[in-house]
This record gives C-alpha cells, sequence and structure tokens, in this order.
C-alpha cells in the first residue's frame, strides 16, 4: 500500500506465509530469498519497486524519491535570512547541572537555540519561575514556555495562559522547554487559587491549535508535566536530553508519601509501626522510580520521540518545526470560560 517500496538485498523479506507455513500448508519447500526475498520482488513479482545494496544505499534511494515528490509546504515559509545563534551550541553540554535539584537560567540554553540568540522576553519580571517570549528557529517563529525553577506558582500559570491565547491569536508555534517539579502546593498557595491558575494553564495548553513541541531538559514531574505539554497533551514531537527524569514525583517524595499514609493507616489500626520495614519499602520505592524516571527508561516506553544531545537541539527542532509546517499553522478561534 506504499507508494514506493525500496527492499535491501539479501536483508528485506516479505511473504504471505514463511517457509514453515508454506511446507505444512502445501508441502513445498522453499527458502527465505526465492519465496520473499528482496531480489525476487525487485525481479520477478514487480513488490519492490527498488533494491538496494544496504542500507545506506536504501536511504539515498529514499531521499531520491523524496526529492522528485513535487511537495510543497501549506505552512507559512520560514524566513529568508537565517543567523546562527552568537553563543556557540557546544556550551549547551555543560549549562544543565547533572544534579537536577540545582537550578539553571534557560535564558542560557535560548541562547545557543535561537537565531542570532535574539529572545523577545514576555512579562519577564511577573511570575519569574517560567520564562515565556519570543524567537524564531531556523527562519520559523516560536513561542517559548522555559522552567526558570521549578516550581510553577499562580503568577506563572497565569502568565502561561495568556502567552499561549496570545501564540494562537498569532499563528505561532509553541516551544516548552521542560524542567519543573510541578505547581506549587500547601494551604498558603491552595487558598491563593493554584487549583484554579493551574488549571487555567493546563486548558490554555489542551484546546491550543498551534503546533506544539517539547524537550524535557531536566525534571518533569507531576502535573507540571502536563502544564508544559507532556506526552498526553499531545505535542507534535517530544525530545528528552540524555538527563532528564520524569514521574508523578520525585523517588524520595513518593516513598515518602507511602510511608506517611501506611503509618497513619496503621495507627488508625491500632497497630505499631514497623519502622524496619518500612526503611526498606522507602529504599526499594527509590530504587524502583528513580530508574524507571530516567530517560532512556522513559523512551523505551515511547513518552518521547526520542533522546536527543543536548548541543543538536538546534538542529532536531528545525527538523521538526519544518516537518510541522508541512500543514497550515493555525490557532484556536476560541477558548471556554477560565476561571480567574
Amino acid at each position: 500500500m506504499s507508494d514506493h517500496v525500496v527492499m535491501v538485498r539479501e536483508r528485506a523479506k516479505v511473504f504471505l506465509a514463511g517457509p514453515p507455513l508454506v511446507r505444512m500448508a502445501t508441502g513445498e519447500e522453499a527458502d527465505d530469498e526465492s519465496l520473499g526475498g528482496a531480489e525476487m520482488h525487485a525481479r520477478t513479482s514487480g513488490l519492490a519497486d527498488h533494491m538496494a545494496a544496504d542500507e545506506l544505499d536504501a536511504l539515498r534511494i529514499g531521499r531520491s524519491i523524496v526529492a522528485r515528490l513535487n511537495w510543497r509546504k501549506a505552512g507559512p515559509e520560514p524566513a529568508a535570512e537565517v543567523l546562527p545563534p552568537r553563543y556557540d551550541p557546544q556550551e549547551l553540554a555543560g549549562i544543565v547541572p547533572t544534579d537536577l535539584k540545582t537550578p539553571f537560567d534557560p535564558r542560557e540554553v535560548l541562547a545557543r537555540i535561537v537565531d542570532d540568540s535574539d529572545f523577545d522576553e514576555f512579562k519577564p519580571l511577573y511570575g519569574s519561575s517560567l520564562v515565556t517570549g519570543w524567537a524564531r528557529v531556523h527562519g520559523y517563529p516560536v513561542g517559548v514556555l522555559a522552567n526558570a525553577r521549578g516550581v510553577l506558582f499562580s503568577q506563572e500559570a497565569q502568565k502561561a495562559t495568556q502567552f499561549i491565547q496570545l501564540a494562537n491569536q498569532a499563528d505561532i508555534p509553541l516551544l516548552f522547554l521542560q524542567n519543573t517539579t510541578g505547581y506549587m502546593v500547601g494551604r498558603e498557595f491552595e487558598q491563593g487559587g493554584i487549583i484554579k491558575h493551574g488549571a487555567m494553564m493546563i486548558n490554555a495548553v489542551s484546546n491550543s491549535r498551534v503546533p506544539h513541541l517539547t524537550v524535557v531538559m531536566g525534571a518533569s514531574y507531576g502535573a507540571g508535566n502536563y502544564g508544559m505539554c507532556g506526552r498526553a497533551y499531545g505535542p507534535r514531537f517530544l525530545f528528552s536530553w540524555p538527563g532528564a527524569k520524569s514521574a508523578v514525583m520525585g523517588p524520595a517524595q513518593l516513598a515518602g508519601v507511602i510511608s506517611i499514609v501506611s503509618r497513619q493507616a496503621a495507627e488508625a489500626r491500632g497497630e505499631v509501626y514497623d519502622e524496619a520495614a518500612d526503611a526498606l519499602m522507602r529504599s526499594a520505592v527509590e530504587q524502583q522510580i528513580e530508574s524507571e524516571s530516567l530517560a532512556l527508561a522513559m523512551s523505551g516506553r515511547l513518552y518521547d520521540d526520542g533522546v536527543i544531545d543536548p548541543r543538536d537541539t538546534r538542529t532536531v527542532l528545525g527538523l521538526a518545526l519544518s516537518a510541522v509546517h508541512s500543514a497550515p499553522v493555525r490557532g484556536a478561534t476560541g477558548y471556554g470560560v477560565f476561571r480567574t
């Protein structure tokens, strides 16, 4: 059902039934190559349009096919002049610390990703834990939301909501750079409306219609993963850096929550809590969550579209933006009711 079929000699095989099933069904003896090998399909059945000598040759043929598809992008074209960043992208390898608890300035990342290191920040003095603003990547305009200090407060959520709406009005794709531990919790913040403000941000993300691209630079925990357009919120592309981690919450926090709940349950039953068993449980939970939250583990579960070298981020985003501009880029024409 493909328009073009490329098969690699002595590697590719296509058949309705393999040699063992053919033998059992019909009694016929046949080997893989004569039954469904690349050479047979290229010379005899006509299934293969091209036969490649190896995988690299197949890629060469594929590029030649694509070059003659006469494809035209439906989205707006990038700027005619594209200036590289003024700061060396190779420095990205040393900007984000290996300890995710150590804060870093995402502006330093943007200075090594966006065209001419030109970033026009939106509301820089308000909700400073979230950096928002406008830039271009390989000539394509983007609206950027990047976590600066991990936690999202009410101001950050309201700022993000307004910015996402502005991007939709201007038909500009959104780039989310994640390093978040989630929305702030506690009595003061609940009374200040963190639920409704966080919901406003998630409402804006889920109803946004411009293309979304997400890069997990560091932490991606809890509802912060939702608000910063994690996998469940349908970004067109989502990539992770090698040191990134993603989970419902941090390993120590999750183990602590289980411990508190178990302790309260034991006290309610009038039982003496087993401290030794608690210590073993906490250690086991922390080790499990730590291993399952690593970038390679998450990527293996298809939570992203690949783990990339931070120094390749600009190139990867340029390819992704080129892909999303194959279709029209249009923002949402209206949102539902926001609880302010």
